[in-house]
C-alpha cells in the first residue's frame, strides 16, 4: 500500500470523524486531511498554547520559522476576534461598506 493511499485511509476512518466529534465543522464535500491538522496544530500551540515558534517550526520540520510564522500560523488572539466582530458590526449596521 502506497503512503498516500495509507493516509488517505486513516483521514477517512480516523481523523475525518475525530474532528468532528471534536466540534470542527466540516462538509461532506469539503476536503479535510493531514495538512489542516498541520495548521491547526501550529496555531493552537502558538497562540493558544503560548510555545515559542522555534520549537513549533520544529515540530513540523520546516526549514525556517518564517513558513511556520507565515504560512502555517495564523493571528488568532482576542484583540483580532474583537476587531473583526466590530468590523462586522459595522457593515452589518451600515448595510455594507461606504
Amino acid at each position: 500500500m502506497s503512503g498516500d493511499r495509507s493516509a488517505s485511509i486513516f483521514v477517512a476512518d480516523h481523523l475525518r470523524s475525530a474532528a468532528k466529534k471534536a466540534g470542527v465543522v466540516i462538509e461532506n464535500a469539503q476536503r479535510f486531511g493531514l495538512q489542516n491538522l498541520r495548521h491547526s496544530l501550529s496555531n493552537w500551540l502558538v497562540n493558544k498554547a503560548k510555545v515559542e515558534p522555534k520549537p513549533v517550526q520544529g515540530i513540523l520540520r520546516h526549514a525556517k520559522v518564517q513558513t511556520t510564522l507565515d504560512l502555517y500560523t495564523q493571528e488568532d488572539s482576542d484583540e483580532t476576534r474583537a476587531a473583526q466582530g466590530q468590523f462586522l458590526e459595522a457593515v452589518m449596521t451600515s448595510g455594507g461598506l461606504q
